[in-house]
């Protein structure tokens, strides 16, 4: 994701585009490299567009998905704005933006905001075309201060979600001696997540799932937007996935809770992908209890840290963390789109006592499973 900085006059995130936007269009194969230089963020930009190119294939990007304003007027083409759409597990696409160009030739800031507006806007209507069903979701992560990419998102009818607070805990950290749980809890380890059969382990991960989006403080925007079965895919592609390293709350055999740890080797770390606690256990601190369990049982050699991100409006979670020696390091804003033809698949098990929507004490960004986007 590009981190240029904007002009001082760049536009706000309320600035409504003035309607000068250049024609958006998919990126020609002799312009991708034009293309990927605005996109990237590095000191020699024409060598990391370069690279970005020729290994696009092994880490699963596709140029077909890069869309771009192409101002024509000239002798020879010049792209303005870039948008690279990134598939990603859970029939959700990641948009990366290019950022405000201090170069005049790029255009005065209203004239960038609109071709990246422009730009924006052709890549969420032209993705469905595409691939139809196979993406649910547009998303887009926005670093502090960006302003140009806030107005982006706004003006081509992304939908505000939150802002994340990105925290981590040094690792190994001494965890508490396991004690009792309550009457009628147990937790139990999960073994094949995807087992949808009426007593497997994956029902009962997307009850406890639904079960615990109720009144959800985390990114509440974002219910109903994907059916639960693609936020479990999101889940697994975290790092390396172990079920050994996932547990399902039950209370008196009812799954009430969950907490989902993956390793992510790469980065020496232990991802907390979602913990959940439904409200029949919630304000007993069962959700502490329940991480701190996991985490004794977790086997990730060379870890450093836990890492997790949170809605900055999700109380109950940011104590929580902040209990345990969680402390932030950093944090993004996040926009998404529905994408026109997607579904929502009916659930295996229909009740009249099944909750819908809402909500988790903590997640890694909220139901979706917002992840932190690598740099291009």
């Amino acid at each position: 994701m590009p981190t240029t900085q904007p002009a001082p006059n760049w536009p706000g995130p309320d600035e409504k585009p003035s309607g000068k936007t250049r024609n958006p269009e998919r990126v020609p194969p002799e312009l991708r490299l034009a293309a990927a230089e605005r996109l990237v963020s590095a000191p020699d930009r024409a060598k990391a567009a370069r690279s970005l190119i020729e290994t696009a294939d092994d880490h699963g990007i596709d140029l077909d998905l890069l869309w771009g304003s192409i101002d024509r007027s000239g002798r020879h083409p010049r792209v303005t704005q870039a948008c690279l759409a990134v598939p990603t597990a859970g029939r959700t696409v990641m948009l990366f933006l290019s950022a405000p160009g201090p170069d005049r030739q790029f255009g005065a800031p209203s004239q960038q905001i609109d071709d990246l507006t422009g730009v924006l806007q052709a890549t969420l209507t032209d993705l469905p075309v595409r691939a139809p069903q196979h993406w649910g979701l547009a998303q887009v992560l926005v670093e502090p201060g960006q302003t140009w990419a806030e107005s982006a998102c706004r003006n081509a009818g992304m939908m505000w979600v939150g802002r994340l607070h990105f925290m981590r805990l040094a690792w190994p950290a001494r965890m508490p001696a396991s004690t009792p749980w309550p009457p009628g809890v147990t937790v139990e380890a999960v073994a094949d997540p995807l087992d949808f059969s009426p007593q497997g382990d994956g029902t009962a991960l997307e009850w406890a799932l639904d079960r615990t989006y109720e009144a959800t403080l985390d990114c509440p925007e974002l219910c109903g937007l994907r059916s639960t079965r693609d936020v479990i895919a999101s889940h697994m592609a975290t790092g390396s996935f172990d079920p050994a390293h996932w547990w399902v709350v039950r209370l008196n055999g009812e799954p009430e809770g969950c907490c989902l740890l993956n390793h992510c080797p790469a980065t020496r770390s232990i991802e907390l992908v979602y913990i959940g606690i439904s409200p029949r256990l919630r304000g007993h601190g069962l959700a502490r209890r329940v991480l701190e369990y996991a985490l004794t049982k977790l086997n990730a050699p060379g870890a450093r840290e836990v890492t997790c991100a949170v809605d900055t409006r999700n109380t109950p979670a940011l104590k929580l963390y902040h209990a345990m020696g969680f402390r932030a390091f950093g944090s993004r804003t996040g926009f998404v789109k529905p994408l026109p033809g997607s579904q929502i698949e009916a659930k295996p098990h229909e009740s009249s006592t099944s909750p819908t929507g809402g909500g988790s004490i903590g997640t890694s960004g909220g139901q979706e499973n917002i992840v932190i986007p690598k740099h291009l």
